[in-house]
Protein backbone atom coordinates (compact mmCIF):
# COMPACT_ATOMS: atom_id res chain seq x y z
CA UNK A 1 0.00 0.00 0.00
CA UNK A 2 0.96 3.73 -0.54
CA UNK A 3 1.98 5.34 2.72
CA UNK A 4 -0.81 7.42 3.99
CA UNK A 5 -0.54 10.55 5.52
CA UNK A 6 -2.91 10.71 8.49
CA UNK A 7 -3.56 14.07 10.00
CA UNK A 8 -4.98 13.84 13.46
CA UNK A 9 -6.36 17.25 15.57
CA UNK A 10 -5.79 16.79 18.91
CA UNK A 11 -8.40 17.70 21.56
CA UNK A 12 -11.69 16.14 21.63
CA UNK A 13 -10.20 13.63 18.79
CA UNK A 14 -7.17 11.89 19.51
CA UNK A 15 -7.44 13.05 22.98
CA UNK A 16 -9.61 12.23 25.51
CA UNK A 17 -11.21 14.91 27.43
CA UNK A 18 -9.09 14.93 30.27
CA UNK A 19 -6.18 15.85 27.87
CA UNK A 20 -4.39 12.13 27.72
CA UNK A 21 -3.61 9.76 25.07
CA UNK A 22 -5.19 6.02 25.34
CA UNK A 23 -3.69 3.15 25.08
CA UNK A 24 -5.21 1.60 22.12
CA UNK A 25 -5.09 5.14 20.03
CA UNK A 26 -1.06 4.83 20.66
CA UNK A 27 -0.81 1.09 20.01
CA UNK A 28 -2.28 1.48 16.23
CA UNK A 29 -0.98 4.71 15.29
CA UNK A 30 2.45 3.40 16.72
CA UNK A 31 1.90 -0.07 14.59
CA UNK A 32 0.90 2.03 11.12
CA UNK A 33 4.22 4.81 11.76
CA UNK A 34 6.31 1.24 11.80
CA UNK A 35 4.76 0.49 8.66
CA UNK A 36 5.66 3.60 7.23
CA UNK A 37 2.69 5.42 7.29
CA UNK A 38 3.27 9.57 8.48
CA UNK A 39 1.39 10.48 11.49
CA UNK A 40 1.14 14.16 11.86
CA UNK A 41 -0.91 15.43 14.25
CA UNK A 42 -2.17 18.67 13.40
CA UNK A 43 -3.37 21.12 16.09
CA UNK A 44 -3.73 24.61 17.17
CA UNK A 45 -1.31 23.64 20.13
CA UNK A 46 2.45 25.68 20.32
CA UNK A 47 5.24 22.93 20.33
CA UNK A 48 5.54 22.72 24.08
CA UNK A 49 2.44 21.36 24.40
CA UNK A 50 2.33 19.02 21.66
CA UNK A 51 5.78 17.35 22.37
CA UNK A 52 4.95 14.79 25.05
CA UNK A 53 2.82 12.94 22.68
CA UNK A 54 5.05 13.04 20.32
CA UNK A 55 7.02 11.31 22.42
CA UNK A 56 4.20 9.05 23.17
CA UNK A 57 3.97 7.72 19.71
CA UNK A 58 7.73 7.83 19.01
CA UNK A 59 7.29 9.82 15.66
CA UNK A 60 11.24 9.70 15.93
CA UNK A 61 11.88 9.47 11.88
CA UNK A 62 13.60 11.74 9.94
CA UNK A 63 10.56 12.31 7.60
CA UNK A 64 8.47 13.34 10.97
CA UNK A 65 6.35 16.63 11.10
CA UNK A 66 3.92 18.44 13.20
CA UNK A 67 1.85 20.81 12.26
CA UNK A 68 1.00 23.78 14.85
CA UNK A 69 -0.77 27.30 15.37
CA UNK A 70 -3.84 25.61 12.79
CA UNK A 71 -1.36 25.47 10.09
CA UNK A 72 0.99 28.11 10.57
CA UNK A 73 3.66 26.59 11.93
CA UNK A 74 5.54 23.13 9.91
CA UNK A 75 8.38 21.66 11.34
CA UNK A 76 10.46 18.62 10.84
CA UNK A 77 10.38 16.89 14.81
CA UNK A 78 13.99 15.66 14.87
CA UNK A 79 15.73 18.31 12.59
CA UNK A 80 13.59 21.40 13.14
CA UNK A 81 13.24 22.23 9.61
CA UNK A 82 10.85 24.43 9.49
CA UNK A 83 8.38 24.56 5.79
CA UNK A 84 6.40 27.52 7.39
CA UNK A 85 6.38 29.85 9.97
CA UNK A 86 3.75 32.26 9.49
CA UNK A 87 3.57 35.51 12.50
CA UNK A 88 1.84 38.40 12.99
CA UNK A 89 3.25 41.45 14.73
CA UNK A 90 1.71 43.70 17.56
CA UNK A 91 1.23 46.86 14.86
CA UNK A 92 -0.45 44.43 12.55
CA UNK A 93 -3.28 43.97 15.43
CA UNK A 94 -3.95 47.46 16.67
CA UNK A 95 -7.18 48.08 15.64
CA UNK A 96 -8.36 44.62 15.92
CA UNK A 97 -6.83 44.62 19.57
CA UNK A 98 -9.20 47.77 20.13
CA UNK A 99 -12.09 46.16 18.41
CA UNK A 100 -12.15 42.92 21.20
CA UNK A 101 -11.21 45.55 24.24
CA UNK A 102 -14.29 47.38 23.12
CA UNK A 103 -16.36 44.49 24.06
CA UNK A 104 -14.94 43.79 26.82
CA UNK A 105 -13.54 40.55 26.14
CA UNK A 106 -10.06 39.10 26.78
CA UNK A 107 -7.18 38.58 24.89
CA UNK A 108 -4.12 35.63 25.40
CA UNK A 109 -1.03 35.88 22.47
CA UNK A 110 0.41 32.87 22.07
CA UNK A 111 4.60 32.83 21.17
CA UNK A 112 6.41 29.51 20.62
CA UNK A 113 7.61 29.41 24.31
CA UNK A 114 5.08 31.38 26.55
CA UNK A 115 1.71 32.81 26.38
CA UNK A 116 1.34 36.71 26.97
CA UNK A 117 -2.39 37.24 28.82
CA UNK A 118 -3.29 41.10 28.20
CA UNK A 119 -3.77 42.41 31.91
CA UNK A 120 -5.85 45.24 30.39
CA UNK A 121 -8.32 43.24 28.72
CA UNK A 122 -9.19 41.30 31.67
CA UNK A 123 -8.55 37.00 32.96
CA UNK A 124 -9.53 34.71 30.99
CA UNK A 125 -10.09 31.18 31.18
CA UNK A 126 -7.28 30.09 28.79
CA UNK A 127 -4.78 29.35 31.13
CA UNK A 128 -6.84 26.65 31.95
CA UNK A 129 -6.64 24.93 28.85
CA UNK A 130 -2.89 25.33 27.92
CA UNK A 131 -1.56 23.02 30.90
CA UNK A 132 2.28 23.62 32.61
CA UNK A 133 4.20 22.70 29.69
CA UNK A 134 3.84 26.78 28.07
CA UNK A 135 4.92 29.91 30.22
CA UNK A 136 1.96 32.19 30.97
CA UNK A 137 2.17 35.44 31.94
CA UNK A 138 0.07 38.61 32.72
CA UNK A 139 1.37 41.97 31.30
CA UNK A 140 -0.14 45.15 30.33
CA UNK A 141 -0.14 45.92 26.49
CA UNK A 142 1.91 48.42 26.68
CA UNK A 143 4.90 46.11 28.16
CA UNK A 144 5.03 44.01 25.69
CA UNK A 145 8.31 43.79 23.63
CA UNK A 146 8.48 46.37 21.10
CA UNK A 147 9.59 43.50 17.95
CA UNK A 148 7.24 41.07 19.81
CA UNK A 149 6.12 38.56 16.77
CA UNK A 150 3.51 35.61 17.69
CA UNK A 151 1.72 32.80 15.75
CA UNK A 152 -1.74 33.43 17.00
CA UNK A 153 -3.96 35.42 19.63
CA UNK A 154 -7.49 33.64 20.87
CA UNK A 155 -10.48 35.37 22.77
CA UNK A 156 -11.66 32.42 25.70
CA UNK A 157 -15.19 33.52 26.34
CA UNK A 158 -18.66 31.98 26.35
CA UNK A 159 -20.09 30.92 23.15
CA UNK A 160 -22.51 33.35 22.74
CA UNK A 161 -20.08 36.34 23.50
CA UNK A 162 -17.86 34.40 20.43
CA UNK A 163 -20.83 34.09 18.31
CA UNK A 164 -21.22 37.78 18.79
CA UNK A 165 -17.46 38.81 18.35
CA UNK A 166 -17.44 36.68 14.99
CA UNK A 167 -20.86 38.47 13.41
CA UNK A 168 -19.03 41.66 13.97
CA UNK A 169 -15.84 40.44 12.52
CA UNK A 170 -17.84 38.85 9.31
CA UNK A 171 -19.29 42.19 8.57
CA UNK A 172 -16.19 44.31 9.01
CA UNK A 173 -13.88 43.05 6.19
CA UNK A 174 -11.51 46.15 6.61
CA UNK A 175 -10.19 44.51 10.24
CA UNK A 176 -10.00 40.88 8.27
CA UNK A 177 -8.23 41.10 6.00
CA UNK A 178 -4.87 40.17 7.40
CA UNK A 179 -6.45 37.67 9.74
CA UNK A 180 -8.29 34.03 9.00
CA UNK A 181 -10.47 33.27 12.61
CA UNK A 182 -11.68 29.84 13.72
CA UNK A 183 -13.51 27.85 16.84
CA UNK A 184 -10.89 25.21 18.19
CA UNK A 185 -14.02 24.27 20.91
CA UNK A 186 -16.99 26.15 21.32
CA UNK A 187 -15.83 28.84 24.49
CA UNK A 188 -12.20 29.71 21.70
CA UNK A 189 -11.97 31.61 18.97
CA UNK A 190 -8.47 31.46 17.23
CA UNK A 191 -6.54 34.05 15.03
CA UNK A 192 -3.98 33.34 12.77
CA UNK A 193 -2.22 35.04 10.14
CA UNK A 194 -4.46 35.46 6.41
CA UNK A 195 -4.79 31.95 4.48
CA UNK A 196 -2.97 30.28 7.37
CA UNK A 197 -5.06 26.84 7.82
CA UNK A 198 -4.73 23.41 8.68
CA UNK A 199 -5.13 22.56 5.53
CA UNK A 200 -2.90 25.09 3.46
CA UNK A 201 -0.40 23.28 5.47
CA UNK A 202 -1.51 19.84 4.99
CA UNK A 203 -0.46 21.04 1.14
CA UNK A 204 2.84 22.56 1.90
CA UNK A 205 3.69 18.96 3.62
CA UNK A 206 1.95 16.74 1.57
CA UNK A 207 4.06 18.27 -1.62
CA UNK A 208 7.47 17.88 0.61
CA UNK A 209 6.59 14.24 0.84
CA UNK A 210 5.78 13.42 -2.65
CA UNK A 211 1.83 12.52 -1.67
CA UNK A 212 -1.61 13.77 -3.03
CA UNK A 213 -4.61 14.97 -1.21
CA UNK A 214 -5.36 10.92 -2.48
CA UNK A 215 -2.93 9.94 0.51
CA UNK A 216 -4.61 11.80 2.89
CA UNK A 217 -6.57 10.45 5.95
CA UNK A 218 -7.43 13.27 8.34
CA UNK A 219 -9.79 13.44 11.85
CA UNK A 220 -11.01 16.38 13.17
CA UNK A 221 -13.67 17.60 15.50
CA UNK A 222 -14.65 21.11 14.88
CA UNK A 223 -14.48 24.49 12.57
CA UNK A 224 -10.88 24.60 12.32
CA UNK A 225 -10.89 21.05 11.02
CA UNK A 226 -13.02 21.96 8.24
CA UNK A 227 -9.93 23.10 5.80
CA UNK A 228 -8.02 19.41 6.16
CA UNK A 229 -11.56 17.84 5.28
CA UNK A 230 -12.59 19.82 2.62
CA UNK A 231 -8.52 18.52 1.32
CA UNK A 232 -8.58 14.85 1.77
CA UNK A 233 -10.22 12.02 0.18
CA UNK A 234 -11.27 10.28 3.22
CA UNK A 235 -12.29 12.74 6.30
CA UNK A 236 -13.18 10.89 9.71
CA UNK A 237 -15.34 12.96 11.96
CA UNK A 238 -15.93 12.04 15.78
CA UNK A 239 -18.99 11.02 16.96
CA UNK A 240 -19.12 14.26 19.57
CA UNK A 241 -18.22 16.69 16.55
CA UNK A 242 -19.82 19.43 15.55
CA UNK A 243 -22.70 19.32 12.83
CA UNK A 244 -20.56 21.22 10.03
CA UNK A 245 -17.82 18.71 10.64
CA UNK A 246 -20.04 16.08 10.26
CA UNK A 247 -21.64 17.15 7.29
CA UNK A 248 -18.27 17.51 5.31
CA UNK A 249 -16.90 14.33 6.65
CA UNK A 250 -16.37 11.12 4.35
CA UNK A 251 -17.18 8.97 7.52
CA UNK A 252 -18.34 9.27 11.02
CA UNK A 253 -16.51 6.94 13.59
CA UNK A 254 -17.03 6.72 17.51
CA UNK A 255 -16.12 9.66 20.19
CA UNK A 256 -12.84 10.81 21.35
CA UNK A 257 -14.11 9.05 24.33
CA UNK A 258 -14.49 5.45 23.28
CA UNK A 259 -10.70 5.62 20.54
CA UNK A 260 -12.61 6.73 17.30
CA UNK A 261 -9.53 7.30 16.07
CA UNK A 262 -7.95 3.53 16.68
CA UNK A 263 -11.53 2.43 15.83
CA UNK A 264 -11.81 3.27 12.14
CA UNK A 265 -8.09 2.91 11.56
CA UNK A 266 -8.42 -0.50 12.14
CA UNK A 267 -10.87 -1.37 10.48
CA UNK A 268 -9.66 0.69 7.46
CA UNK A 269 -6.36 -0.78 7.68
CA UNK A 270 -7.83 -4.40 8.49
CA UNK A 271 -5.95 -4.42 11.69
Amino acid sequence: MTPKLIALDMDNTLLKSDRTLSHQNATILKKLHADNHHIVLTTGRPFPNVQPFLTQLELNKNDDYVILFNGGVVKNINTNETLLNKRFTLSDMSEIFNLIHNLNLPIDIVCPEIVYSIADFGQSNYVNLIGKLLHYQQVSITDLPTMLTFNKFVVCETEDKLNYLENILNHTPVLTKNISFTRSRRTLLEFVPSNVSKGAALKVLLKKLSLTSQDLIVFGDEANDLSMFKLATVSVAMANAIPLIKSAATDITSSNEEDGVATFLSSYFNL
